[in-house]
């Protein structure tokens, strides 16, 4: 996975992740827009026969950018520990 942030603004960041697909994308995307900052998320495949997406999300113009990315992934990762920690328990 090779990540490269392709531009990035006070309320706006684009993100291209090379050797990923749909899957991480929509992942990224679905959560971020939950957060209360975000006003905008999607994630897009440039091209179908390369695998690599882009992930834009762009935040309320009073948020801070990089807390609330960093509020997103610590999400994720707190939602990926307990789907595991179910899995775990009932295996």
């Amino acid at each position: 996975m090779n990540v490269e942030v392709k531009r990035v603004t006070d309320n706006e960041i684009i993100i291209v992740i090379e050797g990923e697909d749909d899957t991480i994308g929509n992942l990224i995307a679905k959560s971020a827009v939950q957060h209360p900052n975000v006003v905008y998320a999607t994630y897009r495949i440039p091209h179908p026969l390369e695998r690599k997406v882009e992930i834009i999300i762009s935040v309320d113009k009073n948020a801070d950018l990089g807390s609330t990315i960093s509020e997103i992934i610590h999400s994720i990762k707190e939602e990926l520990e307990e789907f595991k920690n179910k899995i775990d328990e009932a295996l």
